[in-house]
């Protein structure tokens, strides 16, 4: 007989934006980061940052960069812009660390995430997988309330391969014990990321999006279900 673990299915679940309120900690981090050299972040600085650093996460899901790269090239392109005077003068791994540290404290889950995460392991195994730095994500995972949830946690950055490559998938599978791909089911808030890589893998997918955010033009961003907080899942799985 088949131990009963074996026989429960597997949810993959993405981690920033779907079960940690990463907003919150990304602005709280980068007006941290940015008063250690002098500089006020405000609106302004925030939003240049995030433009600047989704530039960078979306070449490093498409292989186009490194995670080393990202580190410290976001701050230097930041900095280029807020006090061109004094790019060259600031150490950008310090303060890429700096920021690191700010952010790894930022464990603000979004609401319901706790309770839902409770609620699917009473019938589902899980596991994390996340595009991030593995000196954020696992001590930010770790203080949080979602620490004892999970039997596995993948990070891209541990991997060298970011969702949506199926590298990061086949790392996946390798720590949860080759599951069947029909028993695990893809949780995320990134068409291109969670549900183009969840879909291309041959996993159920499930997006999790604002009713403002258009459906997917290509049916390879198309998910299998869509729900608006991750509080719904554990009712669209059954539990």
């Amino acid at each position: 007989m088949p131990h009963a673990d074996a026989l429960r299915p597997w949810v993959l679940l993405d981690l920033d934006g779907t079960l940690f309120d990463y907003d919150r900690a990304e602005a709280d981090a980068v007006e941290r980061t940015l008063r250690q050299v002098g500089l006020p972040a405000g609106e302004d600085g925030l939003a240049r940052y995030r433009r600047i650093n989704r530039a960078y996460w979306s070449a490093l899901e498409r292989g186009t960069t490194s995670a080393a790269q990202l580190r410290t090239q976001r701050w230097g392109d930041l900095l280029s812009e807020l006090a061109p005077d004094r790019a060259g003068s600031i150490d950008l791994e310090a303060l890429s660390d700096g920021y690191l540290r700010h952010l790894a404290a930022g464990n603000q889950l979004l609401p319901g995430a706790e309770q839902a995460v409770a609620r699917l392991q009473a019938s589902h195994r899980i596991a994390f997988i996340t595009n991030g730095l593995a000196d954020v994500q696992r001590p930010r995972l770790a203080s949080s309330a979602l620490a004892d949830n999970g039997e596995v946690l993948v990070v891209s950055d541990e991997v060298g391969a970011a969702k949506p490559a199926a590298a990061i998938f086949d790392a996946a599978f390798a720590a949860m014990g080759q599951p069947h791909r029909s028993q695990v089911t893809m949780v995320g808030d990134s068409l291109s990321a969670d549900v183009a890589g969840g879909r291309a893998y041959g996993l159920r997918t499930v997006w999790v999006a604002p009713p403002t955010a258009p459906d997917p033009a290509t049916a390879t961003l198309r998910p299998d279900h869509r729900i608006e907080t991750v509080a719904q899942l554990p009712e669209l799985l059954g539990c």
